[in-house]
């Protein structure tokens, strides 16, 4: 009997020194980044160490977003495990199975794109064995604003975040915290979009003969440099009538070019001219917008 109560005493003991060894161990501040199965490290030599990986499907970010377009949600992938130290094995059937939160958000983004999650607390319990996972899931929804610039390939910052796990009152780090910061990346489409302006008017008087010009401007209201391709699609017969083939304009720009008719010899009454005006991207010139058409009146009365 004495010697069973000697054996009682000794085992509490033990079981004391092992938690006062390991509040001892100073716990490390810096967040533990893990890229596949983690290793301890020496802040959790008689601890846990926690693990966060966060993956998505890359196809799924390979198209680019169009400035004020359909917005783009990614499943991402958020797994949660643990591992341990020499003593570990004991902290570990201590606490497995206990719940733990993850914090999951968007820290950093561009000034002109919108990212949300649909989730950002992700609740789980510590994984049975070793270098087991947990899976949770939340979704990410992109979108980028129309001044967003063409081609530009930007990162959506996601930070996941577990809180360290503390025993025994408070006084002993049963399980490391760990913080993992990772960058979705997507790239912004080429949004064509331009607008004519007719400066004085589309109705001009038009004379036997004698040249006449209709001034005509256009405005880039896309998101990059672009080419306009102008094209008279339609105009009388006999009638010879010119327009630039094409204009460059800068995003935001405005330039005017010259529409400039002849009439025939014998022209008396009222005509129809028509335009057409065709954006393509600058640096990828298979990129085309929507064809915009103008429609002008020349007219003559003679005395």
């Amino acid at each position: 009997m004495r010697r069973k109560l000697i054996s009682g005493k000794c085992l509490a003991v033990g079981i004391i020194l092992l938690f006062v060894g390991a509040g001892a161990v100073p716990s490390t501040a810096k967040p533990t980044h893990v890229t596949a199965i983690a290793v301890p490290h020496s802040g959790d030599f008689f601890g846990l160490s926690s693990n966060i990986i966060v993956s998505w499907d890359a196809n799924e970010t390979k198209e680019p977003l169009i400035p004020r377009g359909v917005t783009r949600t990614i499943a991402l992938n958020v797994l949660f495990g643990v591992t341990w130290g020499v003593f570990g094995r004991l902290i570990h059937y201590l606490v497995r199975y206990k719940q733990v939160t993850i914090q999951v958000s968007v820290i950093d983004r561009p000034e002109w794109s919108y990212a949300t999650l649909s989730q950002g607390t992700l609740v789980c319990n510590i994984p049975p064995n070793e270098n087991d996972y947990s899976m949770l899931q939340t979704y990410l929804t992109v979108s980028v604003a129309e001044d967003a610039p063409a081609f530009e390939v930007f990162p959506v910052t996601i930070q996941a975040t577990v809180e360290p796990l503390h025993g025994l009152f408070g006084l002993f780090t049963l399980m490391q915290g760990t913080t993992r910061v990772e960058n979705v990346t997507f790239n912004v489409g080429y949004k064509p979009l331009i607008q004519p302006f007719f400066p004085q008017t589309n109705v001009i008087e038009t004379p036997p003969l004698v040249q006449v010009e209709l001034p005509i401007g256009i405005k880039n209201l896309g998101n990059g440099k672009t080419i306009v391709e102008n094209e008279v699609v339609d105009y009388p017969d006999g009638w010879i009538v010119s327009l630039p083939a094409q204009l460059v304009l800068e995003v935001g720009e405005y330039k005017e070019m010259n529409l400039s008719l002849v009439a025939p010899s014998d022209f008396s009454g009222v005509e129809t001219i028509i335009v057409s005006f065709t954006p393509h991207s600058f640096d990828n010139y298979s990129l085309v917008g929507q064809t915009t058409f103008a429609s002008f009146l020349g007219f003559y009365n003679p005395p």
